[in-house]
């Protein structure tokens, strides 16, 4: 359901909560190899959550890495993974393509569209309750 990278930056993340709270920069490679993943396939979280904000990023200097650019307690998961995934959203099969034709003629009479739309509401409604630091129940050893 998610990318692989999304998947893993969440894993990643307790070690960055840890990171913030100890106020470490953490590079790709120690988070990598800390979690016992491939800082290749990490890399573009920690990229697109730098360019969105949520993670600050060093490169060079003394203490180069990442971390978390506010306080986790206040980054909610569903900030997270809508940055990495986009919009969270079941399309109609009329907004696929113009050539497709569907019977109902519209989005709200089609029972799949009306279950998937909400499990995807109540999703997002519980991801905006979570913190990415309160997700993150096992704390690392810096």
């Amino acid at each position: 359901m998610f990318l692989s990278s999304t998947r893993l930056f969440l894993i990643a993340s307790r070690y960055l909560v840890q990171g913030y709270a100890d106020n470490i920069k953490l590079t790709a490679p120690d988070i990598a190899t800390r979690c016992n993943m491939n800082p290749r396939a990490l890399m573009p979280a920690l990229r697109r959550l730098t360019q969105v904000g949520i993670l600050k990023s060093q490169t060079g200097g003394t203490s180069p890495g990442f971390i978390f650019a506010r306080d986790p307690e206040t980054i909610l998961m569903y900030e997270i993974i809508s940055a990495l995934e986009g919009e969270f959203k079941f399309h109609c099969c009329c907004d696929l393509t113009e050539d497709v034709t569907c019977e109902l003629k519209e989005c709200g009479a089609c029972m799949v569209y009306k279950i998937m739309n909400e499990g995807i509401s109540q999703t997002i409604t519980q991801l905006k309750k979570v913190s990415i630091s309160e997700q993150n129940q096992i704390s690392f050893k810096l």
